[in-house]
């Protein structure tokens, strides 16, 4: 009974290990999809909304989109990696090429996506 009861502790022991480490490689804080949305309106004119959008994938992948009045006017894929305390994006579209550095904030507890200024671009959803 001694040894039925030990195989199942250690059994239970290796596979709750097993998942908290999966979980961890996973759950990167940049994981899930920012936003930034602004409204104008210009002498009485109609509203205008812009919305700038980052979704981090789990497997450093991710896809940028910049939309106006819900009609995407630019988009582009994009991958990133950590360093230390900052993300580095590399977009790979042929139009929309480049790169951007950011960290990850705190605003009134949201959580907050800066570029290397310090000046927030978007929140976490």
């Amino acid at each position: 009974m001694k040894k039925i009861i030990f195989f199942m502790a250690l059994s239970a022991t290796i596979v709750l290990t097993s998942c908290s480490k999966d979980n961890d490689d996973a759950s990167d804080a940049i994981v899930g999809v920012w936003a930034m949305e602004s409204t104008t309106t210009f002498n009485g004119s109609e509203e205008t909304t812009y919305r700038d959008e980052w979704v981090f994938k789990s497997d450093n992948t991710g896809n940028y989109k910049e939309v106006t009045d819900g009609e995407i006017d630019d988009e582009s894929a994009f991958t990133w990696s950590k360093s230390e305390n900052a993300y580095t994006l590399v977009y790979v579209e042929e139009d929309f090429s480049g790169t951007d550095v950011f960290k990850i904030g705190d605003l009134l507890g949201n959580k907050t996506l800066e570029d290397s200024n310090g000046a927030t671009v978007a929140l976490k959803e």
